[in-house]
């Protein structure tokens, strides 16, 4: 009896739908609204019609805190671009690009016509980014709360960088009683890493044998810059500008005493050249008691003196110049060196205040 044969082609599509609908695993969606949350979305929406963009923003904003989706993050983001709000535009069109992936590999559901949107988002992201700064927090512990300007804006690690206006800001860690704060200026367009070291309290710290005199030094308090120095003694101000100011009127004393010593060498040597003039007429050879000779060596004198004295004023108006500059820095009573985690990063700062 001959077997008629068989074509593999019906197992392998078998196998195929075997396996689809593990490849085909639907992706997350957001939950359904519910009848408060399909209100509100209705209610936004009529306030955007009539063109009450700050509004609608604020409805957008209380579902995000409610729901965490995706397109309320979206909504704010679009909106808040539309206000000219850089800075929450940046923020919220962020979270929504880390929740949604890309066109090319979502991470959730995405409704049809979602690649238009996408691409309208990133550009406006793109502008916005034009005008704010970013910062990225890196801090030595998790779970520390990370604060900008005094505004709590999440926990350590963050998943991104904040977003502020250009300019000066203060960005700071708070964890256990600890804390530390830097400042950090950033650009429009820029991006900056600020590093902060929750150091232990100094009773936490475990004790260690001192090796050195530096050793033996106490610990700074929490949230100071690695390595500051100790503060210097504070001086009497009274001294400090008592010391500058003699120095400051000993050097124009001596560069006005050097002045006028110029002028009398200047008229020393015109005189005394007469009188060598003189002398020639009335001797070959200079003898003292001759009139033209005696004017000609007094004259010299003169001339030789000022010349002298000149110099010495104008050297020592230089000395006390000097002197009267570094006296002004020595006895600052403010001036501090601090080597360490300054600011952004490991580095040193010198700070000279009056």
């Amino acid at each position: 009896m001959r077997r008629s044969p068989r074509s593999p082609i019906p197992a392998v599509l078998l196998l195929l739908s075997c396996a689809a609908p593990a490849a085909a695993e639907p992706l997350p969606r957001r939950r359904p609204s519910t009848g408060p949350e399909q209100e509100m979305l209705d209610e936004a929406k009529r306030l955007v019609d009539q063109g009450r963009i700050a509004d609608a923003r604020d409805i957008h904003l209380t579902l995000w805190r409610l729901t965490r989706s995706a397109s309320d993050a979206f909504r704010v983001g679009m909106l808040s671009f539309r206000l000219r709000d850089f800075q929450m535009a940046a923020e919220f069109l962020a979270i929504y690009f880390d929740m949604v992936g890309t066109p090319e590999a979502p991470k959730i559901w995405v409704p049809p016509g979602f690649k238009e949107g996408y691409e309208l988002a990133r550009a406006n992201f793109a502008e916005a980014r034009r005008h704010v700064g970013a910062i990225e927090v890196r801090v030595s512990e998790p779970g520390a709360a990370v604060l900008v300007d005094g505004r709590q804006v999440g926990v350590s690690p963050l998943p991104r960088p904040v977003y502020v206006a250009p300019g000066q800001h203060r960005v700071g860690a708070q964890l256990a009683g600890r804390q530390v704060e830097v400042p950090a200026a950033v650009d429009a367009g820029g991006e900056r890493t600020v590093w902060l070291v929750l150091r232990r309290a100094e009773a936490e710290a475990p004790a260690r044998p001192s090796t050195s005199k530096a050793a033996a030094s106490p610990t700074s308090k929490a949230g100071a810059a690695l390595g500051a120095a100790p503060p210097r003694p504070a001086r009497d101000p009274a001294l400090r500008w008592w010391t500058v100011g003699g120095l400051a009127a000993t050097s124009v004393a001596l560069a006005v005493v050097g002045g006028v010593s110029v002028a009398e060498a200047n008229d020393a040597a015109g005189d005394r050249d007469a009188a060598f003039v003189r002398a020639r007429w009335e001797a070959f050879r200079c003898r003292p008691g001759l009139p033209a000779c005696d004017a000609y060596a007094e004259a010299d004198g003169r001339a030789r003196t000022f010349t002298g004295l000149s110099v010495g004023a104008f050297i020592g108006a230089g000395l006390a110049a000097g002197g009267a500059v570094a006296a002004g820095f020595l006895l600052a009573p403010e001036a501090t060196v601090r080597v360490g985690a300054v600011g952004a990063g490991p580095g040193a700062a010198f700070s000279f205040t009056w």
